[in-house]
């Protein structure tokens, strides 16, 4: 592309390509010319034939006849007009290519994005593979989008998407987001004529907690189900046909519609930098501005409990619906009236998911007295100490079984301040270390937390809670494996999460059939149990929005408050999901949330290390 014609599209906003091509299209003449291109662009941009001349370094003769024999005479047959009403009238075509009807106008993607905010509909990668082709692919991708060329965006992604899976065989859920963010932008006229209506939702998700791999694993829920959703209003479009969508659509694939009704999402990213001692949560006051320009029906996070309690605050005040797929803190279930409207809880709160942990170590160390447990959190993070909390309120009931040793509050500190624990209570016979690392507000807390699970303790269980069911975890484990006389069998780490690839109520071979539908097509687009209780429980905060969409009539974000309020909380409707039925009380909590216990295993088949059932 020429700079003259990059120029047309970032100050005009004008499609040249496309106006290039519908010139050379009228009365079968031949393609122009790259200086019939270049002069139509200086042109556009206010410059004079004389001046023309000049930059090209050709006599003015030649500009006036390339205008009047090639040029104008294309464009009066394009528009329909008569050639001098618009020879010499660059004014004038500019004001016709930048009438909506007639197709040139580029709705360039809307910035987002200030020094204490960062959400992208497509203009901005956060998940960079190691391959620099990859990266260079997505860069394209998210300048095309800025410009409001979302077919070439869409190519680019798509190649993206492509070649990650071709090397890596793990597709990059931001990238499928943005494909799908595209093809609504490249076709939304299409999909209006077709009463497809679209809905703008954002995700919100902390890119800098462990390396960004806890935000890759919410997206992937969220994009999988995004795509889910898409695909049959594109297909309606018969969109496929241009796009040649089966490209990236999963061999298996099945609609997810309750009703005729056709939806299509459009997904914003957010990142949450999970500042748990800024004074404001700037990300959500950000979202919540922009909330009536985006026309944004809904929010799905934070991540941390901390940050989803300060979010909350400000999301109710301005009508928006916040469904919640990660944080566990008590302290949720005692919202506000007004907070409690505006929440929806699909994760399982400290309080359940505490009592069913206590109770696997109950039942597994039957028979036995004056067990030794220690207990290690983090005293800032209310998750963390809503969690201890329970675990000691139960343990206290069976003081004959459990001896609790001194516990440790400052996980969050530097390793060698928590050495001098850790002896002590080896010393002291421990066996059973209950960790419970905080939801990255503080990054050594799950730094912390992979040392200790790399502690050679003999016969000590470590059991953690959903916070500590990391990949990072295996990897530590590898790691020891590797170095050390290490037998499988010693391997004693357990952690209790809501849901779990091969959990017997509603994973890959359970009788849930919409939890072996998800990862079944899990497994193409992200690889086998690449879907963890975070995509499960993210996937499930959008179908619940989905249920709503498709029997209310919604037109903005205080529609869908009062319809998901209406439909779970008033007339005590029930969904089935990926997790199992969903149903709400009126604080927002679930009603009978899910819980799994998982354990670290070797898996022979495979050779390496996983959680499991």
């Amino acid at each position: 592309m020429c700079p003259n014609c990059q120029q047309v599209i970032e100050q005009l906003n004008i499609n040249i390509d496309l106006f290039f091509q519908k010139l050379e299209t009228v009365s079968n003449k031949k393609q122009l010319s790259e200086l019939d291109k270049e002069i139509i662009c200086q042109s556009l941009l206010g410059n004079s034939r004389q001046h023309i001349a000049k930059i090209l370094d050709l006599p003015e003769q030649k500009i006036r006849d390339r205008l009047s024999n090639n040029i104008y005479p294309r464009i009066a047959e394009l528009m329909q007009l008569d050639q001098e009403q618009i020879a010499g009238n660059w004014v004038k075509l500019i004001n016709l290519l930048l009438h909506p009807n007639q197709g040139y106008k580029l709705n360039t993607a809307p910035q987002l994005n200030n020094d204490n905010f960062q959400g992208s509909f497509g203009r901005q990668i956060f998940l960079y593979p190691p391959n620099q082709d990859i990266i260079e692919l997505q860069i394209q991708g998210t300048k095309f989008y800025q410009q409001g060329l979302y077919y070439q965006a869409l190519k680019c992604f798509i190649w993206a998407w492509k070649k990650e899976i071709e090397i890596y065989q793990i597709g990059n859920p931001e990238v499928l987001i943005y494909i799908n963010n595209c093809l609504i932008e490249y076709k939304q006229t299409f999909l209006q004529e077709k009463k497809i209506k679209i809905y703008t939702l954002a995700v919100v998700v902390p890119f800098y907690h462990n390396q960004g791999h806890v935000a890759a694993e919410i997206l992937r829920g969220i994009a999988q189900i995004q795509f889910q959703v898409n695909l049959q209003s594109f297909e309606k479009i018969s969109l496929e046909k241009e796009i040649h969508l089966d490209e990236i659509k999963p061999n298996i694939f099945f609609s997810l519609n309750n009703t005729d009704n056709q939806i299509a999402l459009r997904i914003l990213i957010v990142n949450d930098p999970n500042n748990l001692y800024a004074p404001h949560n700037q990300t959500a006051e950000n979202l919540a501005h922009l909330a009536p320009q985006l026309n944004l029906i809904s929010i799905i996070g934070h991540y941390s409990s901390e940050i989803t309690k300060k979010a909350l605050e400000l999301y109710s005040q301005n009508g928006l619906v916040l469904v919640n797929s990660s944080s566990t803190s008590n302290e949720l279930s005692h919202l506000s009236a007004g907070e409690s409207l505006s929440f929806f809880r699909l994760t399982t709160q400290d309080s359940i998911n505490a009592n069913q942990l206590v109770h696997y170590l109950i039942e597994n160390f039957l028979g036995k007295s004056k067990i030794k447990i220690a207990i290690i959190y983090n005293k800032n993070s209310s998750y963390s100490t809503s969690y201890r909390n329970n675990i000691k309120n139960i343990l206290a009931e069976y003081k004959e079984q459990f001896t609790l040793l001194k516990e440790c509050n400052y996980i969050s500190d530097k390793y060698y301040n928590i050495q001098d624990y850790l002896e002590e209570i080896k010393q002291n016979g421990v066996d059973i270390i209950i960790i419970i690392p905080d939801g990255g507000i503080e990054p050594n807390s799950l730094d912390n937390a992979g040392l200790i699970s790399r502690l050679k303790l003999n016969n000590c269980l470590i059991a953690g809670s959903a916070t500590f069911y990391h990949e990072n975890v295996l990897h530590w484990i590898h790691e020891q494996s590797q170095y050390n006389f290490f037998n499988a069998d010693d391997c004693k780490i357990i952690a209790c999460v809501p849901w779990h690839w091969h959990s017997q109520k509603n994973g890959c071979n359970s009788e849930n059939k919409l939890g072996e539908r998800f990862c079944q097509i899990g497994t193409q687009l992200w690889g086998e149990e690449n879907l963890t209780w975070r995509s499960a429980t993210a996937f499930d905060s959008v179908l619940i929005i989905l249920r709503v969409l498709e029997i209310s009539s919604i037109e903005d974000s205080q529609s869908l408050l009062i319809s998901m309020n209406r439909y779970f909380k008033e007339q005590k409707k029930q969904v089935k999901g990926v997790t199992g039925i969903i149903e709400f009380q009126e604080n927002g909590d679930r009603l009978n949330p899910p819980t799994e216990i998982v354990a670290v295993k070797w898996n022979t088949e495979h050779q390496k290390w996983h959680w499991t059932i």
